[in-house]
């Protein structure tokens, strides 16, 4: 058993398992989540036309898993407009701009093709209706919703969040969507710190430029992806810094250095096991430390470190 397997079969960690939340899920599990997803309890959305309500599937992948037939938002509603456009992983709440996705090779993607109206729900009521209390780890891609999504919960819970996961927009996509930089400004009064971000984005060439190339369909869709990228969104990875001014449970403590050892944070998570040992003399924390002290000297052997020394001598 390795010793993250050991922390998750802890009595603080089996009687309150780490509760994640995907918002925008694409079916396929996380691959963040793999090595702890058997032992925690997943609540993810599925929209469709059937009313209200959520399934319970217990399987090889989660502890538990929720799937809900609805949207989540910043409010609820029983039918809020939808537009469904050419790519169903482009549809959203918010109206694409077509005129500033023009000269992108992807526009056609945000053309919409009908419109119609889904039902709503927010993460308080869902959590409310399940009677759950807390997240662990919030992970979301909405289309130009994440941060009002994530302003949406209760402030002492959104600062408990071990770890939170946005996809914002960088360039023009969605009339009103939550950008980079908002997500940036909200959780800098947070007690988060911005682990990693990596941006991506389309190829600025249009289908009327790729078109006066080439009458080919399938030499264009090459020229397109040959084409140099643009800087159109970020995924965002945030952790909690946990701060030892405050209070934190053994059981989220645990959790923390979990999920701080899953990311690769080792620094975090030596910090976490030492605060474990100072406040609650439990031998386990100790072991923690050794395995994150461990981590890092392994670390050495990634070579990390010759990019600084290559910044160095050129």
């Amino acid at each position: 058993m390795s010793l993250i397997e050991k922390v998750l079969n802890t009595p603080e960690l089996i009687n309150q398992p780490p509760v994640l939340v995907d918002i925008g899920a694409s079916g396929a599990i996380h691959f963040r989540w793999k090595k702890i997803a058997k032992y925690a309890v997943c609540i993810a959305f599925d929209p469709d036309d059937r009313k209200y309500g959520y399934i319970v599937r217990e399987n090889d992948n989660y502890r538990k898993l929720y799937v809900f037939n609805c949207v989540v938002a910043d409010t609820s509603s029983d039918g809020q407009p939808f537009y469904l456009t050419q790519s169903p992983y482009c549809s959203s709440f918010l109206v694409p701009r077509m005129d500033d996705l023009k000269p992108y090779a992807f526009a056609d993607k945000f053309a919409v093709e009908r419109e119609t109206k889904l039902m709503t729900r927010t993460i308080p009521e869902v959590l409310q209706e399940l009677n759950i209390g807390y997240i662990d780890w919030f992970k979301t891609d909405s289309q130009g919703l994440d941060l009002r999504i994530f302003q949406s919960l209760d402030e002492k819970m959104a600062r408990a969040i071990k770890i939170a996961e946005f996809e914002p927009g960088i360039m023009h996509a969605y009339h009103g969507e939550d950008k980079l930089h908002a997500v940036l400004r909200h959780m800098d009064n947070l007690p988060f710190f911005l682990s990693e971000i990596t941006v991506k984005g389309p190829n600025r060439i249009s289908q009327e430029q790729l078109k006066s190339i080439s009458s080919s369909p399938f030499l264009q869709k090459l020229l397109a992806a040959s084409h140099k990228e643009t800087a159109g969104w970020g995924e965002m990875v945030y952790l909690n810094n946990f701060d030892a001014r405050d209070h934190q449970s053994q059981r989220d403590l645990l959790l923390g250095w979990v999920i701080a050892t899953l990311n690769e944070e080792y620094g975090l998570a030596l910090q976490i096991a030492t605060q474990g040992m100072e406040q609650y003399k439990t031998p386990i924390f100790g072991e923690l430390r050794r395995g994150s002290a461990k981590n890092i000297r392994r670390s050495l052997w990634k070579l990390r470190f010759m990019s600084h020394v290559w910044r160095k001598l050129f």
